[in-house]
């Protein structure tokens, strides 16, 4: 009882932060129905929050380094009533993520499926995934999704699901596309992390880290999104042992 307390607290925490208006990616625009109906925001018992994807009624998709330290984590609902909780039942790791990533500048796959103790409601669906398998190339535009905050320590800011198009501008490691500025300083921030990256509509990537402009600490500069398609099969067999095959 006392975990559902203190997930509701930081569910409606976040509820209360998001006044109309608010802008929640760094100078992006209100999601529409599309990428709403597959995106949620994830919150936990540590007092954070952050973003993922919708694979299945009962799956998502979302960052490890979100979901990877103790604590329990749900899925907050927060529509025009009080928030909703759906707590998470089981989380996979991939195996090959370490937390020390952000400390060794070496890039590994940041990425973890949760998996509900009940389904999402019909209005929230899976998105699809991607089916290239080639590195994008320089240019190429995807639109990520969050519900972060609008700049650092903009807490009040947090809670709105805003999108924004961004171009590939590098890749690290085979497995991260670093995703540029794009006018006015837009990119992801606090909150935003396992957020949703599509490419034409498809499921490409999940957002992982971001800096500020010129590469220091913060936000609005470079996105970092891990790419899915080095790592469809483990998705593809980890949810289908966690009892949600995709595609069903």
């Amino acid at each position: 009882m006392m975990t559902f307390r203190l997930l509701a607290a930081a569910a409606l925490t976040c509820s209360l932060l998001a006044p109309s208006g608010a802008r929640a990616i760094v100078g992006g625009a209100p999601a529409g129905a599309e990428v709403a109906a597959q995106t949620v925001m994830i919150v936990s018992t540590r007092g954070a929050s952050c973003t993922g994807a919708v694979l299945a009624r009962d799956l998502l998709l979302t960052a490890a380094h979100c979901v990877g330290p103790a604590g329990d984590y749900a899925v907050a609902l927060v529509d025009d009533g009080p928030p909703k909780l759906i707590p998470a039942a089981r989380i996979a790791v991939h195996p090959r993520f370490d937390a020390r990533q952000f400390q060794t500048r070496r890039p590994t796959p940041d990425l973890a499926l949760v998996k509900l103790a009940e389904p999402l409601p019909g209005r929230l669906r899976a998105a699809r995934l991607a089916a290239a398998s080639g590195l994008p190339e320089a240019g190429t535009r995807f639109l990520i999704a969050g519900y972060g905050v609008s700049a650092d320590g903009a807490g009040q800011s947090a809670g709105t699901l805003r999108t924004q198009a961004l171009p590939a501008i590098g890749i690290t490691g085979g497995i991260i596309v670093r995703l540029g500025v794009a006018e006015g300083g837009a990119g992801a921030c606090t909150g935003d992390s396992g957020g949703p990256a599509f490419r034409e509509g498809a499921l490409s990537g999940v957002i992982g880290w971001v800096t500020a402009v010129g590469g220091r600490s913060g936000c609005g500069g470079v996105t970092g999104v891990t790419l899915l398609s080095p790592h469809r099969d483990w998705i593809e067999t980890t949810a289908a042992a966690l009892g949600s095959p995709l595609g069903r």
